[in-house]
């Protein structure tokens, strides 16, 4: 009785193991330069072949260094997105998942310096949004909530002087826009 119960839970162990390997995407090790000319895109599809891409696309500098690298599952973009400046320097990285943004997504000036860092759940601005100027000085600070504005929002001249600072609840917003106040000439 006792080695029934061992070999059913043993049958059950392996199941599962088979239905989790199933479940995961399945990574191609394909590496193609983006001048190859069997891609080529159909509609939001990459194909290689006439086929749904997958694998990694890059790009190179003159000198050899990598540009950009690109993962794709199934034609769209899936993983991890990395570009370089020419001196190598990390420009941005960025996650998709099923050719959407996803993901913290982070980008600095050629010197190493922020110059962005954005949030997304399901390709939808969620939470906080930064922006920097080259100086380092934060240039925009905004909130989302499902891809829309929502919360504080505030933003800075690069002498630090307030651009624009105001709230926005429930899609109406209260405070200083940073917009230009105009006259109508019409009126006299």
């Amino acid at each position: 009785m006792a080695q029934r119960a061992l070999y059913r839970n043993k049958f059950y162990c392996i199941l599962l193991l088979l239905l989790f390997s199933t479940c995961t995407k399945q990574r191609s090790t394909l590496k193609v330069g983006l001048g190859d000319t069997a891609l080529s895109q159909r509609g939001e599809l990459v194909l290689y072949h006439n086929q749904p891409f997958s694998g990694v696309i890059y790009t190179l500098y003159p000198t050899g260094d990598t540009a950009r690298r690109v993962e794709y599952v199934n034609g769209k973009q899936d993983g991890l997105l990395k570009w370089w400046y020419p001196n190598k320097q990390i420009d941005q990285v960025r996650f998709f998942a099923d050719g959407k943004k996803q993901g913290l997504h982070k980008g600095w000036w050629d010197d190493g310096t922020p110059k962005f860092a954005y949030n997304f759940v399901n390709d939808e601005h969620e939470g906080e949004a930064k922006e920097w100027f080259k100086s380092g000085r934060l240039f925009r600070l905004f909130h989302y909530k499902a891809g829309h504005e929502e919360g504080s929002e505030k933003m800075w001249w690069e002498d630090g002087k307030v651009r624009a600072n105001y709230v926005i609840i429930n899609g109406e917003k209260f405070g200083l826009f940073g917009q230009k106040l105009c006259v109508n000439v019409l009126r006299k």
